[in-house]
């Protein structure tokens, strides 16, 4: 298997920016504390979604925005052809995945100390998650490992960011390797399914290195 990767998109949600909902395709990483805010916060002042195309591997992260985890996603899906989308608050992860419902989210990542179970309760309910992964304190283990069990999605609650990782780097292997199966044996689709397989090959590498 040969590895075909192509440019990321990466797009930050915050409540200072809201983007046009079509996107340049190169890269976009848009910070709070970036210049180029100013520029954009009165041109796109009532736009609150962004474009991602079909079949593209999402992965979304809601959270603290001073996150350490936030950061390691940033690093290294970045460079594995993931589109990653960075929340900060409930009103704009509701917006992005009520509008865009139709695309497949291979993981909802949540680190948050407010209205946990709130969220993991709603987020629940959208189909086109495939899996939710928690991130929390050592004291809120237990406790949030007991809720878990009426929700199948919940694919692992971790108080580690490594081991968050690895989980979760692991599951983008595999979930890349089925598309890839696919994009060959369904659509006949030789080149996107060789990125696939050189992308699940890729997260195994970095799995190894977490």
């Amino acid at each position: 298997m040969t590895s075909c990767v192509d440019m990321l998109s990466i797009v930050q949600l915050s409540t200072d920016i809201e983007l046009l909902q079509s996107l340049p395709k190169n890269n976009v990483t848009i910070d709070d504390n970036d210049k180029s805010i100013d520029q954009f916060s009165d041109r796109y002042k009532q736009s609150r979604l962004i474009h991602v195309h079909h079949g593209d591997l999402i992965v979304l992260w809601f959270g603290e925005k001073n996150s350490s985890l936030r950061t390691a996603l940033m690093e290294y899906l970045i460079t594995e052809d993931i589109t990653l989308i960075l929340f900060s608050t409930e009103e704009q992860l509701w917006c992005w995945l009520n509008t865009y419902s139709s695309l497949k989210v291979a993981s909802l990542v949540i680190q948050t100390n407010i209205n946990i179970q709130d969220i993991v309760c709603r987020s629940s309910t959208f189909a086109n998650i495939h899996s939710i992964l928690i991130r929390c304190s050592t004291n809120e283990l237990i406790t949030l490992q007991r809720f878990s069990r009426s929700y199948v999605k919940i694919d692992g609650i971790f108080a580690d960011d490594t081991r968050l990782l690895i989980k979760l780097v692991i599951d983008l292997a595999l979930f890349s390797e089925e598309i890839g199966d696919q994009q060959r044996e369904d659509e006949d689709n030789e080149l996107n399914a060789q990125r696939n397989y050189g992308r699940a090959r890729n997260l195994c590498t970095l799995a190894k290195r977490l």
